[in-house]
C-alpha cells in the first residue's frame, strides 16, 4: 500500500505526461538511423485461414494494456489474455515479485523528459523493481547496424541495447521522481514465442544514464 500511494502521485496514464517523450528523444540522440523491423501478426488465423492483421507494435500495446489491467486489479478474464501477457504474469509470480504499479509517470525536469514505467514491483526483499516489458524482436534482437552515438557509442546499435538505454534512463528518472523508494532494481523482460528473456543492467549503462540526466544534454 505504501508503494501504491507514492506511485499515484504523478499519475498512471499517458494523459498525465508533461514533457518530451523519452523514446523519441533517445532515438534522436543515440540511434537516429536505426530502422525497426515489424513483427508478425499476433492473432491466430480465422476459420477461413486468414490472419487478423496486427503487427508487433500492436501486440506490444495489447500486452502492455492487459498487464496494466492485471496490476491495477481491474476485473478481467485473464484466461482470454494474450499468451505473452499470461506468461509474464506467471513469470512475475515465479520470481516472487509483487505488483504495485503500472504505466507510472516519471519525469526529469532538467531535460524536460517524461515517460511511463511499464510495471513496478516489490521483490521478496522489499526492494522496488522497475520493469521494461517488451514483446517479440525474435531473430534480430541483437542484430547490430553499427554503434550508437554520443555517450552510448560503446554499445552496438541493436534492439537489445536500445531497450537497456531506455530502461536505464527510465529507472534513473524513477529514482529522482520517487527518492523515498531508494535505489531500484531494473529489468528488461522480453516475451517471445520461445519463452521469457530477463536481463538486468550493467553498471556502466546505469552510470551513463545518471550522467546524462545530471548533464541535461539531450537535444
Amino acid at each position: 500500500m505504501f508503494h501504491k500511494e507514492i506511485l499515484s502521485r504523478t499519475g498512471c496514464s499517458s494523459r498525465h505526461l508533461k514533457g518530451r517523450g523519452l523514446t523519441a528523444v533517445i532515438k534522436k540522440n543515440f540511434f537516429p538511423d536505426y530502422v525497426f523491423v515489424s513483427g508478425g501478426a499476433y492473432l491466430p488465423p480465422t476459420p477461413s485461414g486468414k490472419k487478423k492483421g496486427a503487427n508487433g507494435m500492436a501486440r506490444g500495446r495489447l500486452v502492455d494494456n492487459q498487464v496494466r489491467l492485471w496490476i491495477q486489479g481491474k476485473p478481467r478474464n485473464e484466461k482470454k489474455f494474450h499468451l505473452f501477457s499470461r506468461a509474464f504474469i506467471e513469470l512475475t509470480k515465479m520470481l516472487k515479485l509483487t505488483p504495485v504499479g503500472a504505466q507510472v509517470v516519471v519525469r526529469e525536469e532538467s531535460c524536460n523528459l517524461a515517460t511511463l514505467v511499464d510495471a513496478v514491483f516489490v521483490n521478496s526483499k522489499g526492494k522496488t523493481v522497475v520493469v521494461e516489458l517488451k514483446t517479440g524482436f525474435e531473430g534480430y534482437n541483437e542484430t547490430s547496424t553499427g554503434k550508437m552515438r554520443g555517450v552510448s557509442s560503446y554499445l552496438t546499435d541493436c534492439p537489445a541495447n536500445q531497450h537497456k538505454v531506455q530502461l536505464a534512463l527510465t529507472s534513473a528518472m524513477f529514482e529522482k521522481t520517487f527518492p523515498e523508494l531508494g535505489k531500484v532494481e531494473a529489468l528488461v523482460i522480453r516475451m517471445t514465442s520461445k519463452g521469457a528473456h530477463v536481463r538486468g543492467l550493467s553498471d556502466q549503462v546505469s552510470k551513463t544514464a545518471r550522467e546524462i540526466l545530471i548533464s541535461g544534454h539531450l537535444s
